[in-house]
């Protein structure tokens, strides 16, 4: 009775549900598509899938039909409804169903290596065809064709499972899409569940239960809305699949400088003095810096991926419209750009260049064409202008270990002088880069080594520096990285007249990554040796150590500022440290820590001490500290009892013979002094009893017993009691540090 068939309103009911939830599913790929055409290619198997059970559901072998057709339509379905190829009279051809069946597979890979929004066409709309076709497969015959409650929901939730991982992790409205379909599939169950009452002849649980259950789930969704507001700002971070390696594979042809005159390409739309970026090199490994596949500290975002002719940048900014025509001389896999990109248009044949063979990195700004960028070829893009220019005192990004370039580590010695503490890691990148410029020679022919020997002890730890543009923007990037600022270098150029860039203009510079996130140039001016090349060492070069004393005006521990420059320290200056006052909070907390801790550690010997103490007393002081010893020991076990008690009253209260509480009663009370032998007896027999009092606790309150101070304070409160209460004996037996001895 439980899987028939429902009546017909019922069934439009379910199947409404269905396409509804299966459609706030896949809006959780609105943001990864830039139009909403992927809604008709995730639904068109749900519709037809909720038509063929409502067909088939009074069949007696129908579940079997159902589970045959279905999987029979899944490719021509999809040539239809993702591929959008329909053949002769609107039947796909074998080849197109092929590609269904094939592409399926790979449609989720192509999907996330696209960068959003997606160009909702070709193969990767089969993502949410598939996802549409799996997820109603089995929720259109659960919810039209039986009356399981929870089973056509237990289906549409294992379809929002699939859709996750594929879209942006944090989409918009993402709180408001939860709460709503947590309702509607509440609601839902809640419905079939009082059908299901109905038929079987239960009490039914009625409409106003089922109301509140929903009120109720509604308001606790909505009260996790209010505490986890929806800002509505996409993350388009995608899970990310591993990448092809093409950077690895186009490095040698980016284009290098030379001295030739040819024209590379013509450029149009360039805002004045921008240049435009070949590529840009993020990883230096042991011999040079390089284009990484998947650029250090970036994420997802810096793999080289497919895009749509619509991309969505990582930054806001002022968006300007270039225009590149590519000449016969420029053969390179590197596509010309500017900036963030946020549109392309390849104005191209069939034969040329497409954006299927466009690869982008967002986190680098570069972009490369698989098989080359074709001569001739012309193309328009609009891009977010970096932003130009910084401040010494600007805060940068805290590198990734990455980041930091490890293979870059040979570098760190002839770094020491500029790595101050007192500056911060900017100011050390621009005190680097100023001693570059004021003391290196700049040589426009041979080698460009960018290799540890080169880098290192030719260049930054030679007194006569001499190096090309290009190794100077290499150790410039390399020493940034080391000092704590992200860096890269940058091949492009600056076009000419009339937009023209020859040969000649191709340039390195240094770009570093501030803390808001974004990539800023540091021009080759302020880096690059400003004096011409000799064969013949200048008598004028000092070393670095010595040069950046100098430079910050440092003599003899007197600091000297230059205006704008930062405080630094010779190694043997002195100067008094100014602390904040967290700082001295910190140390003050910590004192009284180690004060309080070396206090506790000191509790046994004060034990072991006054236990000394008492056991030199006279023979009646000694029954009296020895009964003590045993109110103390009873005390730290957290088993404390009345000080004003009878020695009796306490033994009992001990659980303990009261033999000894008498026998201390009858000395202290006793006309004369008791005999030396009786005290050392008593004592053995008190520490006996101590030890039994001990042995009835377990292990953890015994050890604690002998760090518990409750003993002693409460001894020093005694002592510190008024005098005239000692007159006030409401018992025999009185406080022990106040009772006389016999003889007194």
């Amino acid at each position: 009775m439980t899987s028939g068939p429902q009546d017909g309103r019922s069934t439009v009911v379910d199947a409404l549900v269905v396409v509804g939830a299966m459609a706030l599913v896949l809006t959780l790929l609105d943001e990864s598509f830039w139009s909403r055409a992927y809604l008709v290619a995730g639904l068109v198997p749900v519709v037809f899938l909720l038509v063929l059970a409502w067909t088939l559901r009074r069949s007696a072998d129908g579940v079997w039909l159902y589970a045959l057709v279905a999987v029979l339509a899944y490719a021509p379905l999809g040539a239809l409804a993702a591929l959008r190829r329909p053949g002769p009279w609107v039947v796909p051809t074998v080849d197109t169903m092929s590609r269904v069946l094939g592409d399926t597979w790979s449609a989720p890979r192509l999907f996330v290596s696209t960068l959003p929004p997606v160009e909702a066409s070709g193969s990767v709309m089969l993502l949410p065809y598939a996802i549409g076709f799996f997820t109603a497969l089995p929720a259109a015959w659960l919810a039209v064709a039986t009356r399981r409650p929870l089973a056509p929901v237990v289906a549409v939730l294992g379809g929002l499972a699939a859709t996750i991982p594929m879209a942006v992790l944090v989409p918009d409205h993402y709180v408001l899409r939860g709460i709503v379909l947590t309702v509607v599939l509440l609601t839902w169950a809640a419905a079939r569940s009082r059908r299901l009452e109905a038929v079987v002849g239960s009490v039914r649980s009625g409409l106003v239960g089922t109301l509140v259950a929903v009120v109720v789930v509604a308001s606790v969704s909505g009260l996790v809305g209010l505490l986890t507001p929806d800002d509505d700002q996409t993350d388009r971070t995608r899970l990310d699949p591993a990448g092809e390696g093409v950077a690895a594979r186009t490095l040698d042809s980016l284009v290098a400088p030379s001295a030739g005159r040819a024209p590379l390409l013509r450029v149009s739309g360039l805002p004045d003095g921008a240049r435009v970026r070949f590529g840009a090199l993020d990883a230096y490994t042991p011999g040079a810096w390089v284009a990484a596949d998947e650029s250090p500290g970036a994420g997802p975002s810096g793999t080289f991926r497919r895009i749509s002719p619509q991309v969505d940048p990582l930054h806001d900014g002022e968006e300007v419209e270039v225009r590149v025509r590519v000449r016969p001389a420029y053969t390179s896999d590197w596509l010309p750009t500017f900036g963030e990109l946020t549109t392309i248009r390849l104005e191209s044949t069939d034969g040329r260049t497409q954006l299927a063979d466009v690869r982008y990195n967002q986190a680098s700004s570069s972009a490369l064409v698989v098989g080359g960028v074709n001569p001739r070829d012309d193309y328009t893009f609009t891009a977010v202008a970096p932003p130009t220019g910084f401040g010494a005192g600007d805060a940068t990004m805290e590198p990734t270990d990455d980041q930091r370039q490890p293979e870059g580590a040979f570098l760190d010695q002839f770094l020491e002088p500029f790595d101050r503490a007192d500056l911060t890691p900017l100011r050390r990148v621009l005190l680097v880069a100023r001693y570059l410029r004021l003391n290196g020679e700049v040589r426009l022919s041979g080698t460009s080594s960018q290799s540890p020997v080169d880098l290192g002890l030719r260049l930054m730890g030679a007194r006569h520096i001499v190096a090309t543009p290009f190794q100077y923007s290499a150790v410039t990037a390399l020493a940034a990285a080391r000092l704590g600022v992200p860096a890269r270098v940058v091949v492009g150029a600056a076009p000419g007249r009339g937009g023209t860039v020859l040969q000649s203009d191709v340039e390195s510079w240094v770009e570093l990554q501030f803390a808001d996130g974004t990539w800023r140039t540091l021009d080759p001016s302020r880096y690059t040796g400003v004096h011409p090349y000799t064969e013949d060492d200048s008598d004028e070069v000092v070393e670095a150590g010595e040069w950046v004393t100098r430079e910050l005006d440092v003599d003899d521990s007197e600091i000297k500022i230059p205006k704008g420059a930062d405080i630094d320290l010779p190694p043997d200056a002195v100067i008094e440290e100014q602390h904040g006052p967290w700082w001295v909070v910190g140390v003050a907390a910590a004192v009284l820590a180690g004060a309080v801790l070396l206090l506790w550690a000191s509790v046994p010997v004060v034990k072991a001490v006054r236990r000394r103490r008492r056991r030199g007393s006279d023979p009646t002081a000694l029954h009296v500290d020895a009964w003590q010893e045993v109110l103390d020991t009873a005390r730290d076990l957290g088993r404390p009892v009345p000080e004003g008690w009878s020695r009796v009253a306490q033994a009992r209260a001990l659980g303990v013979d009261v033999e000894l509480a008498r026998r201390a009663d009858a000395v202290v009370f006793a006309p004369v002094a008791a005999a030396p032998g009786d005290g050392a007896r008593f004592w053995e027999d008190c520490a006996a009893l101590r030890r039994g009092l001990l042995d009835r606790e377990g292990r953890r309150r015994r050890t604690w017993s002998h760090l518990n101070p409750s003993s002693l304070l409460a001894g020093r409160a005694r002592r510190r009691a008024p005098r005239g209460s000692a007159g006030e004996v409401r018992h025999e037996d009185r406080g022990a540090g106040r009772q006389p001895a016999a003889h007194l």
